[in-house]
């Protein structure tokens, strides 16, 4: 459990909360975890009472041979994630899609498909549009697409203990990161173990449901 009310007496100003994992039985890490976090809605309202900003995601495992077959689990899973997030209040931060291996049998227009039905099904059901976290390794095996930045999506890129992000698609298409997750072994009053702690570029507005500011 996370101790909300200790995290809110420090200087954390945003959290992401995880709202879902794949979908079915189809999650190839930890997957007992699969579907719905039980622990969301818990932590979402928990981390409001304490006046810090919050972002649902969710944490895909993409499956799908070709762009047809990829789309239909990329729906499952925007669906699960859409009910477990429930839909995007005021001051919440975008839904954010964890784009990162492993892959089950994609090749990078499978995986492109993939993303780009998530990302349109849940911005058509929650209206707002959603954020990318991926790192480069991962990014990859979409071709290292900007096609995602060039539309608009912002970047949340995962690369820990380093000076400054290795970013993917030519620095996101020229646009850089809106968030940094720059370490998976930070500490945090009122939390357990590890964190994933993250530094914003330039605030909250990029990352931010429209009217939320």
């Amino acid at each position: 459990l996370i101790g909300w009310k200790q995290v809110g007496e420090t200087k954390i100003r945003f959290a992401y909360a995880q709202a879902s994992r794949g979908s079915g039985d189809d999650c190839l890490v930890v997957p007992e975890e699969c579907g719905v976090d039980a622990t969301y809605d818990r932590n979402y309202r928990n981390a409001k009472l304490e006046g810090i900003r919050v972002g649902a995601y969710h944490r895909a495992f993409a499956s799908g041979s070709t762009p047809e077959a990829a789309r239909l689990d990329a729906r499952a899973e925007a669906n699960l994630f859409i009910e477990a997030a429930g839909k995007v209040r005021n001051r919440d931060l975008r839904p954010a899609l964890d784009v990162e291996t492993p892959f089950d049998g994609m090749n990078p227009a499978s995986l492109r498909a993939w993303i780009k039905a998530w990302l349109s099904r849940v911005e058509k059901k929650l209206r707002v549009q959603p954020i990318i976290y991926t790192n480069s390794s991962s990014w990859s095996a979409t071709g290292d697409t900007a096609s995602f930045a060039d539309a608009g999506y912002a970047l949340w890129v995962a690369n820990f203990d380093v000076p400054k992000p290795l970013v993917p698609a030519s620095n996101w298409g020229g646009r850089s990161w809106a968030i940094w997750q720059y370490t998976s072994t930070g500490r945090v009053r009122g939390i357990d173990g590890d964190v994933d702690k993250n530094r914003l570029a330039t605030g909250l507005g990029p990352i931010s449901a429209a009217g939320s500011r």
